[in-house]
């Protein structure tokens, strides 16, 4: 049987997978970092997962690389790797390099994000280039989960109330995009994971939704499922970073979605791949069925937001 190592296990995407891998019933490893560089008040608390006994901890501590060991390495196959932003470089050479002493570890999957290859460069977009390039040189299988802006970003957006109207403001313009429900991106790394022959080794996915919207039409499909009068409106990239970070994130996480938000005002993540259906065998989740899955989130988030105005 397949070892698997998922770090991160309490990032988004790393909870579904985990969820997913033992739904599987396969017996895989999570290492935990100490801190949540983007969001510091996250509590680090394990989720209970459908199937505990199928889980093993590893003790990597990315804000301290001496913790990552050939020790911990030895008898892990695959490495789905999620790397804090704020030192991606550094914890990649790390788990490389001990990786690199064992007699295990033969694939690394590692989500990315679509548009990298893209010219002009962002920031963003040259941390992942450079991740990607370490993970390439290493003489390691590799698959780059290169994904669109996350549906879910959508639940956590600064609602702001007049008396008619809830609105949310976002620095994209008119641009269109082909969000993806995370969800989907989980279950292909799983998938992936899961798969025993070497048909995703070497390989680029770029990981999207099926539909190209904008926010006007997110907006409009928000007010008819969540029978609310939602309204997106247009801000400046000066506008989001004040509000980004007067939301809690920190600066590296704010420039981040700075960057992320850029690429899409530029048309530069309208591309629809066939990733999903490829990989999974169904369509990618629809933002319709998104947002109606998540009905009460969405409920919940907005009341809380108006409680607090």
């Amino acid at each position: 049987m397949t070892s698997i190592l998922v770090t991160n296990p309490n990032g988004r995407v790393g909870k579904k997978l985990v969820k997913i891998l033992s739904l599987y019933g396969k017996k895989f490893y999570i290492s935990l970092r100490s801190t949540n560089c983007f969001f510091p008040s996250t509590s680090q608390k394990v989720e209970t997962f459908s199937n505990p006994g199928l889980i093993n901890f590893v003790d990597m501590d990315y804000n301290n690389l001496e913790s990552i060991t050939q020790h911990k390495l030895e008898g892990i196959e695959k490495i789905f790797m999620i790397i804090p932003y704020f030192n991606a470089l550094d914890a990649t050479k790390k788990i490389v390099a001990e990786a690199q002493k064992t007699k295990s570890v033969k694939h690394i999957v590692k989500l990315s994000d679509m548009g990298i290859e893209l010219s002009p460069s962002t920031y963003r977009g040259m941390i992942h280039k450079k991740v990607e390039k370490i993970i390439k040189d290493s003489g390691f299988h590799y698959t780059f989960l290169r994904s669109n802006y996350f549906m879910q970003n959508f639940i956590e957006l600064p609602y702001k109330y007049t008396v008619n109207e809830k609105i949310f403001y976002l620095p994209l313009e008119k641009a269109r995009a082909s969000f993806v429900d995370l969800r989907d991106v989980a279950e292909v790394a799983a998938r992936i994971l899961h798969d025993q022959s070497n048909r995703h080794y070497d390989m680029v996915y770029d990981i999207t939704g099926g539909q190209r919207l904008n926010c006007s039409e997110v907006a409009d499909i928000l007010k008819t499922i969540l029978s609310e009068p939602i309204k997106y409106v247009n801000i400046s990239e000066k506008t989001a970073k004040t509000e980004l970070i007067k939301a809690g994130l920190q600066l590296e996480f704010a420039a981040y979605l700075l960057d992320f938000y850029r690429v899409i005002r530029e048309g530069r993540m309208r591309q629809i791949s066939n990733v999903v259906e490829s990989i999974l065998g169904r369509n990618p989740i629809s933002f319709e069925i998104f947002v109606r899955d998540h009905l009460e989130l969405f409920k919940n988030e907005i009341e809380l937001k108006a409680n607090s105005q």
